[in-house]
């Protein structure tokens, strides 16, 4: 997926993906749910957040008087990163590598 933001273009396919947060990849389900955390590979790298959700899900989009499927693809900074990344349970060691100035030992 491609977002310009702020004119600049972010893309799925150019980034570095981090971590992946995936309950449900049943596209054909309701509630199905994939998240993933990406890093620009810029100089002064961005995270940013790709959404996907069936019609049951936050990231749904409203069509004909009910719900689809939708997208979303959201700049976020390192502390909500981490947050994310926390929330959901992801690796450890993923946690430190990428975000280790942010975390008490």
């Amino acid at each position: 997926m491609q977002r310009v933001i702020n004119r600049k273009l972010y893309d799925t396919d150019e980034a570095e993906q981090i971590a992946q947060h995936a309950p449900n990849t049943d596209r054909g389900d309701y509630h199905y749910l994939i998240e993933t955390l990406y890093k620009t590979s810029d100089e002064e790298p961005e995270y940013f957040l790709h959404c996907e959700g069936g019609a049951a899900t936050e990231y749904s989009d409203p069509y004909e008087g009910g719900r689809t499927s939708g997208e979303e693809l959201n700049l976020v900074d390192p502390e909500t990163a981490l947050d994310w990344c926390e929330e959901r349970a992801i690796d450890g060691e993923i946690i430190v590598e990428e975000f280790g100035e942010l975390i008490e030992t």
